[in-house]
């Protein structure tokens, strides 16, 4: 019996402390093993891990961290792609075996109990006025655009149109505190593109239609859009570039309306490795609405066009397009048209033109 009392006293404790000595150096990446949720080996996987902690509303989180500089700590918001919220704060608490143990502090936005309120008729809390005003909106919304037995893509569609023929493009002082997010789009009618986009992706979570968030630049300047799957296929959507400048009412353009990352490609510039492959142009608008094509279709397209609305917009992707062929001196031939305004870009490798029937600035 003194035997095992002198074990227990003096052999355990020393068990005990080597193990804890063993934890200390190799302890991380046991814990590692028993926590992969909580373990990312690149930037890749922490900024997973940290997007789906905000989408489920925590408010913290700590990660073992390795393959992760400093720097990226520092610029993690950079890297966050999540609609529901940001990172507010960091601290790197540790430095164990090569890697950081950091926690995080998140910022939940409006957006998470707007979606939890719709979807699973979550209260909003009372101090979050900003998120009870959105949640009305997009509920109010929500019921005159969304129709019984409408697709996935009639949904999309109708949510880029209501968003672009009803939100402004800028920032003006009276609301320039929201005019990066959807409450700025939706509320008070005026955002800059990330509010559009948000606007998008909020819309399109409540109708279950799976999207993202993409960053990157747009004529060089820093921009976002919309990743949105369709069928289980992927396509780019940019509602502010298709919101006309100077506003245009209710006048929608679809120029970047589900379309490839090779249309993208001419004027938009993201990191392609770290978003969705988008390659095909199934539910592409000008493809959906057979609005593609050559001269002579597209002569005919204005002028049906021009029929129905002496003061509307007409859109057609052609093929064939050049400076002498497409002079666009036959309008003038439609009786009722005194004045248009037009535009031509570039589409993948074919042009959009847009056209606007008697509009002025």
């Amino acid at each position: 019996m003194a035997e095992q009392n002198s074990f227990k006293k003096y052999i355990l404790p020393l068990i005990i402390l080597g193990v804890v000595l063993i934890a200390y150096f190799f302890g991380w990446n046991i814990g590692a093993y028993f926590n992969k949720d909580t373990t990312a080996y690149d930037l890749v996987e922490l900024t997973t891990m940290i997007n789906e902690q905000i989408d489920s509303g925590k408010e913290n989180g700590t990660f073992y961290v390795k393959g992760v500089s400093e720097e990226e700590i520092i610029n993690i918001n950079d890297y966050i792609s999540s609609l529901n919220g940001v990172v507010d704060q960091y601290a790197i608490v540790e430095k164990p075996n090569g890697g950081m143990v950091v926690k995080f502090r998140y910022d939940i936005s409006d957006n998470y109990y707007v979606y939890q309120k719709y979807i699973n008729n979550t209260e909003i809390p009372a101090d979050r006025e900003n998120a009870i005003m959105l949640y009305t909106e997009v509920a109010s919304i929500l019921k005159t655009i969304i129709l019984p037995g409408m697709s996935d893509y009639e949904k999309e569609l109708a949510i880029h149109d209501y968003i672009v023929s009803n939100c402004r493009y800028g920032v003006i002082e009276e609301y320039k505190e929201n005019a990066f997010s959807a409450y700025g789009a939706l509320v008070q009618k005026q955002a800059v593109c990330n509010g559009y986009a948000e606007a998008m992706a909020l819309l399109l979570n409540c109708v279950e239609i799976e999207n993202k968030i993409i960053t990157g630049w747009g004529n060089d300047v820093l921009h976002a859009w919309n990743l949105v799957c369709i069928d289980g296929d992927w396509y780019q959507v940019d509602a502010t570039w298709d919101d006309p400048i100077p506003d245009k009412g209710m006048m929608v353009n679809h120029t970047y309306f589900n379309v490839t990352d090779n249309v993208m490609d001419n004027e938009h510039i993201w990191e392609e490795d770290k978003f969705n492959i988008c390659d095909t142009d199934k539910y592409n608008y000008y493809k959906m609405n057979n609005r593609i094509g050559g001269y002579l279709e597209f002569q005919n397209t204005v002028r049906f066009e021009a029929a129905r609305n002496l003061n509307g917009i007409v859109e057609m992707v052609v093929t064939d397009y050049s400076e002498e062929l497409y002079n666009l001196d036959f309008i003038f031939e439609i009786p009722g048209i005194e004045y248009y305004q037009f535009g031509i870009e570039e589409y993948g490798d074919d042009h959009v033109i847009t056209i606007y029937l008697n509009q002025k600035d």
